[in-house]
């Protein structure tokens, strides 16, 4: 799985304030904001796929408390960025940013898919943890990489993606 890394420093000027736009008031004001909030998704999305991953490596040791404490860190993360995609769609969409409405709705989107991946993982290192059959667990580790792959099929770009269709350099 590949992760992203939030990048607002690289694209902000040299007192650190997002650049570009030039519409003035609000409207730039409001640009910035959508950015800041997907950034801060990516770096939450970030940290989930590396507790799950944890969680996962834990899991495969047969360390189930282990890997339940870090899935369970895992969803509330992608929820977090799920949530934060959203509102990020949601501003671009208020302000009639088409292309930046569809990116970050496709993040959102890919991250709801991480969650449902999550959530199976939480549920197999569950049912290990609790002593279940190996079909059970398989069941759900089966549901967890068909739901991983399925969300490896969209794209989640990087916030200098969102600014760039903000017109913020």
């Amino acid at each position: 799985m590949s992760t992203l890394t939030g990048c607002l420093d690289t694209i902000t000027g040299s007192g650190g304030e997002l650049t570009g736009g030039g519409d003035g008031g609000d409207l730039d004001d409001q640009r910035r904001e959508i950015v800041q909030i997907y950034d801060a998704a990516v770096v939450a999305r970030n940290e989930a796929v590396r507790a799950r991953d944890e969680g996962i490596n834990a899991f495969n040791d047969e360390a189930y408390a282990d890997a339940i404490e870090s899935i369970e860190t895992a969803l509330e993360g992608f929820e977090e960025a799920r949530s934060g995609f959203a509102e990020a769609a949601d501003l671009a969409a208020e302000i009639a940013e088409e292309t930046a409405a569809a990116i970050c709705e496709a993040s959102a989107e890919e991250t709801r898919i991480q969650v449902e991946a999550t959530e199976a993982a939480l549920a197999a290192a569950t049912a290990a943890e609790e002593g279940e059959g190996a079909g059970t667990i398989n069941g759900h580790v089966e549901t967890f990489r068909a739901r991983r792959e399925e969300a490896a099929d969209l794209t989640v770009e990087d916030t200098s993606a969102v600014a760039g269709a903000l017109g913020l350099d």
